[in-house]
């Protein structure tokens, strides 16, 4: 089997372009032949990585590209929806839709577009959704129910390939210390009136644990802070007055990642903490626990077995939570390196397997009632 994949792979590091490195890790190991189209426009010749090169001269290039299975990670609208073109062209194709991208853009999408997108996504051999919700939502458009699926966006790191991922020299000062160290990690992001990722939260939470006497520093790992709007921009440096007027300024730090994965920061913490207002799963829930961390998150979704759960938005019961973690370690510490975070590499590869067979998915009967 010839897979092409398409979507971003590091640098930079992203929760998507981690997911598609270590997903080309795990084929590579099982012998699968796979071509990465590169959205970062990086290239790597020695590990079948091409650069896409502009959006516009790329889908007029994949009706030439051979491969028995396209897999697309692609969030942007324009290009799902030409998705069913190219199925009706005889490709076989797959998307993972990747966090809530799809369900905001049929919920803002104006009537024709939502029709297009609709029409397109219905066309191809399968969707991967990384929630349930979302599959919820497209079962209840009318989606073939052999055609849509729940697969957590969770894989391994590659723990062997640390060195790739060092921490700079201030990260590293921060974290190695005798205080309790804390970390979390998400984008400056304001949702329906909320901080999305809880960073309001988790400063209220700190100077709560520090007027109680308890010595804990937090880290924060910041995705996207050069691509943060104006909008988003003014809230981050407002919360970081807000951390200078708790006088917490050596005690919350923002890490603002460049080109280093995640685990090697939870390898040196203590704790996680997810105080998302919305999410699909939490990979990083999943990896703190693979690396035997306690993990708290809200309860937004569903969460790895062994999540020790908050009430969305309730600050006194994360900061109670938090504060039971610490003052009982060991014992949280124990339940975690229990827990067995399950690794989707498997059953991504068992859809590739399926779809990839030469028989047909659908029938010209099918096609015409998908319509």
């Amino acid at each position: 089997m010839k897979l092409i994949m398409v979507g971003p792979i590091p640098p930079p590091i992203g929760g998507i372009s981690v997911h598609i490195q270590r997903l080309a890790d795990e084929l590579q190991k099982h012998n699968v032949e796979c071509v990465i189209y590169n959205e970062s426009n990086v290239a790597d010749q020695q590990r079948h990585i091409v650069a896409m090169g502009s959006y516009r001269k790329f889908v007029l290039q994949i009706p030439f590209i051979r491969g028995d299975l396209f897999h697309f990670h692609t969030i942007d609208p324009r290009f799902r929806m030409l998705l069913g073109c190219y199925k009706l062209l005889g490709k076989k194709i797959m998307l993972t839709v990747h966090g809530e991208s799809l369900s905001q853009q049929l919920e803002h999408a104006g009537r024709l577009t939502r029709k297009l997108l609709l029409a397109s996504l219905k066309r191809i051999d399968y969707i991967v959704c990384v929630n349930e919700a979302t599959t919820r939502l497209l079962l209840n458009l009318g989606f073939r129910q052999d055609r849509v699926g729940t697969i957590p966006a969770y894989i391994h790191p590659n723990e062997r390939g640390g060195g790739q991922w060092p921490l700079p020299a201030e990260v590293s000062k921060f974290i190695d210390t005798e205080d309790f160290v804390i970390c979390a990690n998400g984008f400056v992001r304001l949702f329906q009136d909320h901080d999305l990722y809880g960073i309001d939260l988790l400063i209220e939470m700190m100077r709560g644990l520090t007027d109680n006497g308890i010595s804990a520093r937090l880290l924060f790992a910041l995705l996207g802070a050069a691509e943060q709007s104006p909008e988003e921009r003014k809230y981050y440096e407002a919360i970081k007055r807000r951390i200078a007027a708790y006088g917490l300024a050596e005690r919350f730090y923002f890490y603002e990642v460049k080109d280093t994965e995640f685990w090697p920061i939870l390898k040196k913490s203590r704790l996680f903490i997810r105080p998302t207002s919305m999410d699909g799963y939490g990979v990083s829930v999943a990896e703190a626990l693979h690396c035997q961390i306690p993990a708290v998150a809200s309860d937004v979704c569903k969460r790895p077995d062994g999540t020790l759960l908050f009430k969305s938005r309730d600050l006194e019961e994360l900061t109670e939570t938090v504060r039971r973690v610490i003052r009982n370690y060991e014992s949280f510490k124990q339940s975690a390196s229990k827990a067995m975070p399950k690794d989707y590499a498997s059953d991504l590869i068992a859809v590739y397997n399926r779809i990839s067979g030469p028989k047909p998915i659908e029938s010209k009967v099918m096609s015409r009632v998908n319509r």
